[in-house]
C-alpha cells in the first residue's frame, strides 16, 4: 500500500462525506422535499434544527407512505382474547407518515448515524446491516449533522482508488 493511494476502507468518513448535502428544515413542506429531490436527483435528505442537530431523515421510503395503502396488523382471537399479529407501534408510524404534510410529520426520527471520525468500512457495515442507503454524519460527541455519506460514495472510491 502506497502513501499515494491508501487503502479506502482505512479512510475516515469526514474525508468523503458530503459536507454541502441539502438539509431540510423540520417545517418544510412534503412537496418541496419530493421537488428538491427530482431537481438534485437524491433519494434522502438530513432533517436538522436552526443550531445544526440532527432531528430525522426523509427518504423516498418516507414519502411512499403517503401513497400506500397501510392495513392494521391482524389479531388472532383465542378464548375471546384478542392477540395482536404484527407490531402497534410500526402501524402507528406508517398511519403518521401517510397522513404528513410537512417534513416533521413524515421524517424517521432518531435515524442510524455514522461518526465523522468512522472508517468507511464501519460506514459500509453499517449501511448493511441497517438497509440503508445513506447515513447522516454525526460529530462532536453528539448529533451535530456534518453532512451524510451514501452506498454509491462508497462503491465509487472503488473504482476511483482501488486496494493496490
Amino acid at each position: 500500500m502506497s502513501a499515494e493511494n491508501p487503502d479506502i476502507r482505512n479512510l475516515k468518513v469526514r474525508d468523503v462525506m458530503h459536507a454541502d448535502w441539502p438539509r431540510l428544515s423540520p417545517d418544510g413542506t412534503v412537496e418541496g422535499v419530493i421537488q428538491l429531490f427530482a431537481e438534485r436527483n437524491i433519494s434522502g435528505a438530513p432533517v436538522a434544527d436552526e443550531g445544526g442537530e440532527l432531528l430525522g431523515i426523509v427518504t423516498e421510503g418516507d414519502l411512499i407512505l403517503q401513497d400506500a395503502e397501510i392495513e392494521a396488523p391482524g389479531f388472532l382471537d383465542i378464548l375471546g382474547g384478542m392477540i395482536p399479529l404484527g407490531s402497534w407501534e410500526e402501524y402507528r408510524e406508517e398511519v403518521r407518515k401517510s397522513a404528513g404534510v410537512s417534513v416533521r410529520d413524515v421524517m424517521t426520527r432518531d435515524p442510524v448515524t455514522i461518526d465523522g471520525d468512522a472508517s468507511l468500512s464501519e460506514a459500509a457495515t453499517t449501511m448493511s446491516r441497517e438497509g440503508v442507503r445513506i447515513l447522516p454524519v454525526v460529530g462532536g460527541g453528539g448529533r451535530l449533522l456534518l453532512g451524510v455519506i451514501t452506498r454509491m460514495d462508497i462503491l465509487a472510491l472503488h473504482i476511483l482508488r482501488p486496494n493496490p
